[in-house]
């Protein structure tokens, strides 16, 4: 079937997204949906992006987004994508501040000088967090802080941690040497353990208050400008760890600069920048 869809570019620290406003009228169906992402995310011969999000109306907040990434795979949260998501909503609502409806929950967001503020959660770190993603035979409701992961012939030590979606923290020495998408392959083709993959990132501390990072996304199946729920996950770990200090880490992915804050309540606050690229239309056999 032929469709004609309509659509807004947005990125957030270059984690680009692809969004479509069905808010009102029809909703494409689930399994055109992943059929879009598929096609659409080609950056050689479509639009171009690390995934497409539909927005939808939902009781109680003021919009819904549901994420789908290149592989086909629905994620369960973005934290750059909401801010994109909050931007255009906030721009369509003329408001300040926006709830969005996400597979891991309603999420506040709020437009500041620095961008949008995301209310992200606790950053969740026991077993009983991250049994959906991880088949390990892990027992009681510990700490996974600490586990061991072997990919490449090599052993790395780090943190697995749910932030809305799984992630994977390890520090590196030399960050700009790592090999993030052959060892984030490597840990994804692991399908026994990861059973729906997992998202891998290598930090380093740049200072106290300062973390660089670099994140190979499950679902885009390569290493993204930046990732929203990875930079929270690294710098909740990092303060765990005491890797940094406390108080704001700035995170720093290969596109920009997201502000990460444990807030008094336990939960962390993501700022960054949603940046809105150009509006089209497109005509795709879906």
């Amino acid at each position: 079937m032929r469709r004609k869809l309509r659509f807004a570019k947005y990125h957030g620290c270059g984690n680009d997204f692809i969004l479509v406003d069905e808010m009102r009228g029809p909703r494409t169906p689930d399994r055109v949906r992943r059929r879009l992402a598929t096609k659409l995310c080609d950056r050689r011969f479509k639009v171009g992006a690390d995934g497409i999000i539909f927005i939808e109306s939902a009781r109680g907040v003021d919009g819904s987004m549901r994420l789908f990434e290149p592989a086909g795979n629905e994620a369960d949260m973005c934290g750059n994508g909401i801010r994109c998501v909050a931007a255009h909503l906030c721009e369509k609502l003329h408001k300040k501040a926006v709830r969005i409806l996400t597979r891991d929950g309603v999420k506040e967001i709020a437009k500041t000088a620095g961008g949008y503020r995301v209310n992200m959660g606790k950053v969740r770190c026991t077993v009983a967090d991250v049994k959906a993603y991880c088949s390990d035979r892990m027992v009681g409701t510990g700490s996974t802080l600490d586990i061991n992961i072997t990919a490449k012939n090599r052993r790395l030590s780090g943190a697995l941690v749910n932030t809305g979606e799984p992630h994977l923290v390890f520090r590196s020495k030399d960050l700009e040497s790592e090999d993030v998408v052959g060892l984030g392959e490597a840990i994804n083709a692991d399908r026994r353990r990861f059973p729906d993959g997992v998202n891998v990132n290598f930090v380093q501390p740049a200072g106290p208050h300062e973390l660089k990072v670099r994140t190979y996304e499950r679902g885009v199946y390569d290493e993204t400008l930046a990732c929203g729920t990875g930079a929270t996950a690294t710098a909740g770990v990092a303060l765990l760890k005491r890797w940094v200090r406390p108080g704001i880490v700035r995170v720093r992915p290969p596109g920009g600069c997201i502000e990460i804050e444990i807030g008094e309540d336990g939960d962390a606050y993501m700022t960054g920048p949603a940046t809105k690229v150009f509006e089209g239309s497109i005509s795709v056999n879906s």
